[in-house]
């Protein structure tokens, strides 16, 4: 039997999965299709809340993988779901956001007004995503806001992400500013917390979640977010992981494989 074949529903990292940077991973775009013509279905998920899921979808076509914006859940998407549905009459609330202009327009469609300067001070949510243009002002305004009571969202905490230059700072970095500052944990969306795995799959209808598995190239959001949401998981080797750092971790991932061509091999030993 192949590893593909236990489960119905596979929700996908992209970078470093599916791709790394631009160029994607051998093998990866015929996968996909692979897994589509057996009608499994397919999800990709993202902590990135720098590019809208139609972006997102846009590049994946790109690389010659089938895809919409209904199949690329992102983590700023599921702040703004999740605002949505846990509070009423947003329309008379504001909210200080932080981040990429993709995450204001998602903001904005739940009904929040954006806020900045000095009407941000007194915000009732400060919605942070990480952006390379990240300013002392927007974590003194954040910070002033949070003091005064506004409920504090990000979108993830990973603390870097890779460039051509090396790891730089993502969100996590700039969240941990503010988080200091103002002396509040935000409630975050991404991996690997729940709140993005619920929306992928109330929005997609997925309820048995043991048919369901996440792959992922990162251990601290991938597999454990999968692990804490109840459903299988899949670490491949072909972005951030190593097999040297799978031995030194407690988190562990049900399956561990080479890239995703190696769904369609059969069933490694655990």
């Amino acid at each position: 039997m192949r590893l593909l074949d236990l489960f119905n529903g596979f929700l996908i990292d992209m970078d470093g999965v599916v791709y790394l940077g631009e160029i994607p991973i051998e093998g990866s775009p015929d996968t996909i299709m692979h897994l589509k013509n057996n009608r499994k279905s397919v999800l990709f998920l993202t902590n990135d809340p720098r590019k809208s899921s139609s972006e997102y979808a846009d590049k994946l076509r790109n690389i010659g993988i089938e895809a919409n914006s209904q199949d690329v859940i992102t983590s700023a998407m599921a702040i703004a779901h999740h605002i949505s549905g846990k509070y009423n009459k947003l329309a008379d609330m504001t909210a200080y956001a932080i981040g990429s202009n993709a995450l204001k327009k998602l903001i904005k469609e739940t009904g929040l007004k954006i806020v900045v300067g000095e009407e941000a001070k007194k915000a009732d949510f400060v919605i942070l995503g990480g952006h390379p243009d990240f300013h002392y002002n927007e974590m003194k305004l954040a910070t002033l806001a949070i003091r005064n009571g506004a409920h504090f969202y990000a979108t993830n905490r990973d603390p870097a992400y890779p460039s051509d230059e090396g790891h730089v700072p993502a969100t996590g970095a700039m969240l941990a500013s503010i988080e200091v500052a103002s002396g509040k944990e935000a409630i975050v969306a991404g991996k690997p917390e729940n709140i993005i795995f619920d929306v992928a799959l109330v929005e997609h209808g997925l309820e048995d979640r043991e048919g369901l598995v996440m792959i992922g190239d990162r251990l601290d959001t991938d597999i454990l977010g999968g692990n804490n949401a109840g459903m299988s998981t899949i670490l491949v080797l072909s972005g951030s992981t190593k097999k040297e750092d799978l031995r030194d971790s407690e988190i562990k991932p049900d399956y561990v494989i080479n890239d995703l061509r190696d769904l369609l091999k059969d069933i490694p030993t655990k």
